[in-house]
């Protein structure tokens, strides 16, 4: 998987950086829309309750935010099927990327408590607590893109001191270097390209921008990450096996 970078300024390279407020509260708004059609278990029932609540309550300012949206999709690009086109394309990467199965279990966590703070809350901002909320959505795949990177470190010190000669780190960098050799899918890619496991992926259309929601079902009790291979118990001090 290649994992979206850091650029200069310390900010990750995501579908979710610079881009205005209005955009901000439409993909919060997408990123919750997501968590209501993929956290499916008991407990989150209170995510599906609060955006349902949501985009019925705050219909009309929601209107009009995705009004200036498109209208800015329609200055930018000549025509008008060539600016739908291009929204409905970038909303497709915003709705795989909230997707992305690895963060799925810290996701709906997080959706969960955005959406009991928003029940227990009266007289809602729906702007502010959107884009107060925004950044709060973003952490589980900041999360997940760290510890990945953490992973990649070290596997790759494991394999430049042991891999020549235990053999390379397992499962993960199988799995890396099978998806550098073919397909560098990314966080914003179909989300059933990203896991190693086959998903049962179907989607819903989204009314508002045509874009395809993905719903896919996630093993939450399975590990997202995966394990650096451990130093041979029976290694020496001089990392040789022991007879």
């Amino acid at each position: 998987m290649r994992i979206p970078p850091v650029n200069s300024l310390g900010l990750r390279e995501t579908v979710n950086l610079g881009i205005s407020d209005d955009e901000k509260v439409w993909h919060f708004r997408s990123a919750w829309n997501v968590a209501a059609l993929n956290c499916l278990d008991p407990q989150y029932q209170p995510i599906l309750d609060a955006y349902s609540s949501y985009i019925k309550d705050f219909a009309r300012p929601l209107k009009r935010i995705n009004d200036r949206i498109d209208a800015d999709y329609r200055t930018e690009y000549r025509g008008r099927r060539e600016a739908i086109m291009a929204r409905e394309s970038q909303m497709t990467m915003v709705y795989n990327y909230f997707a992305l199965p690895p963060a799925r279990a810290d996701f709906c966590r997080t959706a969960l408590g955005i959406s009991q703070q928003y029940l227990a809350t009266q007289d809602v901002d729906p702007i502010g607590f959107a884009l107060a909320n925004f950044a709060t959505f973003e952490g589980p795949f900041e999360r997940f893109f760290v510890a990945y990177e953490q992973y990649e470190r070290e596997s790759a010190a494991w394999d430049a001191r042991y891999g020549e000669r235990y053999g390379a780190s397992q499962p993960g960098y199988v799995a890396v270097m099978n998806a550098r050799s073919s397909r560098l899918p990314q966080p914003g890619s179909d989300p059933a390209e990203l896991s190693a496991t086959p998903l049962q992926e179907t989607r819903v259309v989204d009314p508002e921008t045509g874009a395809r929601i993905p719903v896919v079902p996630v093993d939450e009790t399975r590990a997202s990450l995966p394990i650096v291979q451990p130093i041979p118990n029976d290694a020496g001090e001089d990392d040789t096996p022991q007879e």
